[in-house]
């Protein structure tokens, strides 16, 4: 699979995450796995370790609907080896949800605060 392909996949991936239903075990198991496979996607990045398609794939840091910028930034900060301006890019997204309200916030933090003792 090329890069665009995963792209175009990964987009899909984020569309069924944000259309979750939490109140349905169904709906929860189909994003738990939309979720792994969005690390899959993240995965063969990393592993191709190919400049342009991290390049590409950060382009999606921009994408806001279904809330694509804030996948991307975790995955890429978790697993990918990105520059320094990329990285800023994904924590400003990040921190912007982690000073928010809500549970959204509160997982953000926390995930901050494990991202930071970690690197």
């Amino acid at each position: 699979m090329n890069i665009d392909n995963l792209i175009e996949k990964y987009l899909k991936l984020t569309k069924s995450c944000a259309e979750t239903d939490y109140t349905d075990k169904k709906s929860v198991r189909k994003n738990n796995s939309a979720v792994n496979e969005m690390y899959k996607i993240v995965e063969l990045i990393s592993k191709n370790d190919n400049g342009i398609e991290m390049q590409k794939f950060a382009e999606l840091l921009t994408v806001e609907e279904n809330r694509t910028n804030l996948w991307v930034a975790t995955h890429m900060l978790e697993k990918l080896n990105i520059d320094k301006k990329t990285k800023q890019q994904a924590l400003k997204i990040i921190n912007k949800v982690a000073n928010g309200n809500g549970t959204d916030a509160m997982g953000y933090k926390s995930w901050l605060i494990n991202y930071k003792l970690k690197n």
